[in-house]
């Protein structure tokens, strides 16, 4: 088979039992899928005036609440949940403890379309804290050095969330948009941590496995580097800097990452779809980042055009592509992608190219964001579709997990 052209293996075990709840991935990335390809065209709907909104918070702040807190905080769970034992030697996290979460996630996302502000956020906090509860103690006794910094974030984001739910908690400058931006610049460093351990190695593995290998060596200055400014930009956007001071932060992060990203090679990669996928999620992160910090200090770009390179862009991209590979390598599957999975990333791309540009589109915005729309919600049907019995059934293989 090769690495572009093969499609899924079937699920050849005897007894394909029902296996949702047996890791932490299944649940979550497949619920990921399904908020991401429900909400936008919703969204779209709302903004287009084509349907009313009276539920529990604003439209366009629920618009951006919930691909954050619903979509990618989904997608960082079924992660979490699936990396930490790997990182700790733990025990996986399944059964009771993960139906719990996945309850009180799906609450939330029921919560939001009732008009009842307290109930949702009662609901929709809980669930961060509840996931660092589970996660945090294996963690910090056993790898609290290395991970230890995820579950701060993971405590970090539910604060932000609080922020979001009550609208900067009435402080003078602060707004639940505010809190957004931040919560999307926290993201931004954990795309920088995470995206900066699993790119280079799935690089050299999936191209490895593609027959055409290469070396990527890592440099501590420049991902030291490329790291720090991610944080610096966060703490420009939490602190409300001034426009200047965070789009002059914004471009020396997206300078930093860039020096970063071209050392991983990413241009030698286009044969392996779960390899270039990856790359062009960290490339829209820098792009993001540049179109932010022109923006904010020029005032030349529409702010919608940054914002959404770095989450339709950069989040989803990254999202999409970790979820369909750490899906195949922990079921037994072999690490490649379906036609099917192919197109599924060529339509999220070519999604994203068109919400970004949208705004220079003149009388033919509303038709891009129209298109931009459809052409995300396919991609994550595809994956949804193309992976509901990997996610769902048991591991061909028989083992665990």
């Amino acid at each position: 088979m090769s690495e572009h052209g093969a499609d899924l293996e079937p699920v050849r075990s005897s007894n394909p039992h029902f296996a949702l709840f047996e890791y932490g991935f299944r649940p979550f990335f497949l619920l990921a899928a399904i908020q991401a390809l429900l909400a936008i065209p919703l969204w779209v709907a709302i903004w287009r005036g084509d349907l009313g909104w009276l539920p529990a918070m604003p439209a366009s702040v629920w618009h951006g609440h919930e691909m954050i807190f619903g979509f990618a905080v989904a997608a960082l769970a079924g992660f979490m949940l699936t990396a930490v034992p790997n990182w700790t030697g733990a025990a996986a996290i399944k059964g009771p403890r993960l139906m719990l979460l996945v309850a009180v996630w799906v609450a939330g996302r029921i919560a939001a379309f009732l008009p009842w502000p307290t109930l949702f956020a009662v609901t929709d906090l809980s669930f961060l804290p509840l996931l660092s509860l589970i996660l945090g103690p294996g963690v910090i006794i056993r790898n609290g050095r290395r991970n230890g910094v995820l579950i701060g974030i993971l405590l970090l984001l539910a604060i932000i969330n609080s922020a979001v739910h009550f609208d900067g908690w009435g402080v003078a400058g602060l707004s639940a948009s505010w809190a957004l931006n931040v919560a999307i610049a926290t993201f931004a460093v954990l795309i920088g941590i995470i995206g900066g351990r699993i790119i280079p190695a799935f690089t050299q593995g999936g191209m490895k496995m593609a027959g055409v290998p290469f070396a990527i060596t890592g440099h501590r200055i420049i991902d030291g580097a490329a790291i720090l400014s991610l944080v610096f930009h966060f703490l420009g956007r939490l602190t409300n800097a001034p426009d200047a001071v965070v789009g002059s932060l914004a471009l020396l992060t997206a300078g930093c990452n860039l020096v970063r990203f071209l050392r991983w090679q990413g241009w030698k990669t286009w044969q392996v779809p779960l390899v270039w996928i990856l790359h062009v999620g960290y490339g829209w992160l820098i792009l993001g980042l540049l179109l932010s910090g022109v923006t904010d200090i020029f005032g030349v770009l529409v702010p919608a055009m940054g914002l959404h390179a770095l989450t339709a862009g950069a989040f989803s991209t990254m999202i999409l592509a970790v979820m369909s590979r750490a899906a195949l390598g922990h079921t037994g599957r072999q690490l490649i992608a379906s036609r099917r999975l192919t197109v599924a990333y060529l339509c999220l791309t070519a999604a994203v190219i068109c919400r970004v540009i949208a705004p220079l589109g003149g009388g033919l915005e509303l038709t891009m964001v129209d298109c931009a729309a459809l052409l995300w919600s396919a991609a994550f049907l595809i994956f949804a579709i193309e992976y509901l019995p990997v996610l769902v059934l048991a591991r061909p293989d028989g083992r665990p997990g």
